[in-house]
């Protein structure tokens, strides 16, 4: 717990400072890419404090694998079920930026090669984002993750949450190696992926 408090805040100092130099100083260096950095940091942030306040860990068996929170096993299976989708939903956020960080690399690089080489292709896409560059990127950027996170959260919730069977394959092992029931009175909630039963 010790170094979930300290990761988290060294995770939101750091990045705060971060923010704060994006914001606040003139970067015209780094130019658009600051943006990205600045989302990066606001969703490092966000994963760092849902971390500390669920704490959470994964046991593997033979037959599949468990996701919960320590945090919320106190907590009613709602609420746990609830926690741990929204740390996969930020969890899944960064594989977003990662990928807007290699467009925005494609594009610079296309950019580059049009203005030093002399090669004037330009896919429709890209003309597309340079016509209205903030407007384009922000529509797309939010479209684009809400469509990932939330099929991949919705997929998550359609099949993992627990069932009887679930509960009943996972319980014997994380009692012998957690010492966490799974049929206490609360029935905590947890995430799972059941290859075999």
């Amino acid at each position: 717990q010790m170094y979930s408090y300290t990761t988290t805040g060294c995770s939101v100092i750091c990045n705060s400072f971060l923010i704060f130099v994006i914001v606040f100083t003139d970067l015209k260096h780094v130019g658009a890419y600051r943006w990205l950095l600045f989302s990066f940091s606001i969703v490092d942030i966000l994963i760092s404090i849902n971390h500390t306040w669920m704490f959470p860990a994964a046991h593997m068996t033979e037959f599949g694998y468990i996701f919960w929170g320590y945090r919320l096993l106190d907590k009613s299976t709602a609420v746990g079920v609830m926690g741990t989708l929204l740390w996969c939903f930020l969890f899944y956020q960064s594989f977003v930026l990662l990928a807007f960080h290699y467009v925005y690399r494609y594009i610079i690089l296309v950019k580059y090669v049009q203005v030093y080489c002399m090669f004037s292709f330009s896919p429709p896409w890209l003309i597309f984002l340079r016509a209205n560059p903030w407007r384009n990127w922000i529509t797309i950027a939010v479209i684009s993750d809400l469509v990932y996170g939330f099929s991949i959260c919705g997929a998550i919730a359609i099949g993992w949450p627990p069932t009887e069977a679930s509960r009943g394959a996972f319980a014997p092992a994380l009692k012998e190696a957690y010492g966490i029931d799974l049929y206490s009175d609360n029935l905590p909630g947890y995430l799972c992926l059941t290859y075999w039963v």
